[in-house]
């Protein structure tokens, strides 16, 4: 019966989408619009959208941040931890609007540009490559990234301001010679490094904010991003937050961040959770066997609060493309899911070469919910 039940909310789900006007081609943009972190986070926090504004900072976070897992963690981890200040009961998610001259922020300070918020190079004429390679890794470049979210109420008045400043563990050097020969070397920084220069840059931050009249009684939470280094297939995490009501301006009180996420595979998932680890795999196992002509694989990530699963997010890349194939994936794994994880919200999205194309979303005691793109 529970097998049915599924079989049947996936085909009225797949009806009612199609009903809609033609689907317009689809460009890049768009696909990795549909393939964001943003989508996934809106769909498991509950928020609602206003997709009427984009963010006028839209694309920089591509340039800045070399690792797509952290791409999608700066968002969803700030929108995680959004929620606890700004409930998505009472507020509207809207992408940021407000950092301006993000770019020179980002920086270094200098005589032309005087907003930069990573350290100053004093670099003089008559020095070779050799110094101000040293010069460099002496005075690194922290901050790699402002990710800014605004909450706004029922009528598009801003209510509250999330922003994750995304900190290198590692700052990847380039250096030129007289001969326009580049040289490359990196500096490791420290966590004590790392979060002593994050905090300073916070108040800073806030109080360049707060000082345009629109917002400065207006509440934000700041919280520093720890990333992973060049190519790293885990992402990294939120260290530290703080929140700034609306009577203050500088980031007082900092609180260290228990949420963390555990991959699957890998060796550190399975020393986390080995039951879970195994979970996922028989998963894996078992839909492989009905669809051995594809190539599926699973990949899961689990929120722990505080050591405890809070929720799983489990993506599965396929080549399945066609629609009668991705009604019977979903026809197949909607009760195993269930049965698997009988106590776990479980948030899975089937990704294909063409983008996402199912999603089926299982909340604690309910059946599963799918839809198809």
């Amino acid at each position: 019966m529970k097998k049915w039940m599924i079989a049947s909310l996936s085909l009225m789900i797949l009806v009612a989408g199609c009903s809609n006007k033609p689907q317009e081609v689809m460009d890049e943009e768009t696909l990795e619009i549909q393939n964001s972190a943003a989508g996934e986070a809106r769909e498991y926090l509950n928020y609602k959208v206003n997709k009427e504004k984009k963010s006028i900072n839209r694309g920089l976070i591509t340039m800045m941040i070399n690792n797509r897992s952290d791409m999608d963690e700066i968002e969803t981890g700030l929108m995680s931890l959004s929620t606890e200040h700004f409930s998505p009961e009472d507020y509207v998610y809207q992408e940021g609007q407000y950092l301006k001259d993000l770019n020179s922020w980002l920086g270094r300070k200098s005589k032309s540009n005087k907003l930069g918020l990573n350290p100053a190079l004093e670099i003089k004429d008559d020095m070779g490559w050799e110094q101000q390679m040293e010069l460099e890794k002496k005075n690194p470049m922290y901050l790699a990234y402002i990710h800014e979210q605004n909450y706004v109420d029922s009528e598009g008045k801003i209510k509250g301001i999330s922003l994750g400043l995304a900190m290198n563990t590692v700052d990847y050097i380039r250096v030129e010679d007289e001969n326009k020969l580049m040289h490359f070397d990196e500096a490791k920084i420290d966590d004590q490094q790392l979060e002593e220069y994050g905090k300073k840059l916070a108040n800073t931050v806030v109080s360049r904010l707060k000082a345009n009249k629109e917002l400065k009684d207006v509440p934000v939470l700041i919280s520093l991003y720890k990333l992973q280094p060049l190519n790293s297939v885990v992402s990294g995490n939120y260290i530290t937050s703080s929140y700034v009501d609306e009577n203050d301006k500088t980031a007082k009180k900092w609180n260290d961040v228990t949420d963390k996420y555990y991959y699957f595979p890998s060796d550190e998932g399975e020393e986390k959770d080995r039951d879970l680890h195994n979970r996922i795999r028989d998963l894996e196992d078992y839909v492989s066997k009905y669809f051995s002509h594809q190539d599926i694989e699973f990949v899961g990530k689990a929120l722990y609060q505080k050591d405890t699963l809070n929720k799983l997010v489990i993506d599965v890349h396929t080549g399945m493309v066609k629609e009668t194939e991705l009604i019977g994936f979903s026809q197949a794994i909607g009760p195993e899911i269930v049965d698997y994880f009988p106590h776990t919200p479980v948030y899975l999205y089937v990704k294909t070469p063409k983008g996402l194309k199912a999603t089926i979303v299982k909340e604690v005691d309910q059946e599963p919910f799918v839809q198809i793109h």
